[in-house]
């Protein structure tokens, strides 16, 4: 996990054992949000619409469906191939002061197991960070 500006050790939650995966935002389709509840192959999924016009990390409907699912408290699952995947695109709203929020990231640690990391603002200076780049620099 890339986060510049962001000082560890990072807050983070595992499960109890047995404790099932929560409901978070998965990743992004033509026009949609998907939020998904459950196990990576048994779980449900939902689409959340937004205006996909334009570069998604410069979208202004995106970024306000991304902080409403925010504020309701999904967390943002880690998709480390994705560069424009919806916890990439928070973090780099944060780096670049478009977002005044912190959120969580979920991630998958093995089979069944997951957990959850506090992603929050960066500060300048902490591991080197300058202050915003251009989206994925």
């Amino acid at each position: 996990m890339d986060l510049p500006g962001r000082r560890p050790p990072f807050v983070v939650h595992l499960p109890a054992a047995g404790e099932p995966a929560p409901a978070r935002v998965s990743h992004l389709r033509a026009g949609q949000v998907v939020v998904v509840s459950g196990a990576v192959d048994a779980g449900t999924s939902r689409e959340v619409a937004f205006d996909d016009h334009g570069p998604r990390w410069a979208n202004p409907g995106l970024r306000a469906v991304l902080s409403a699912l925010n504020a309701q408290g999904l967390p943002f699952q880690f998709q480390p191939h994705d560069p424009e995947a919806p916890a990439a695109l928070m973090a780099w709203w944060q780096e670049s002061g478009q977002l005044d929020a912190s959120f969580h990231q979920f991630s998958w640690r093995g089979a069944g197991t997951w957990g959850l990391t506090r992603i929050d603002l960066p500060q300048r200076g902490v591991l080197g960070w300058a202050g915003p780049r251009p989206f994925g620099q």
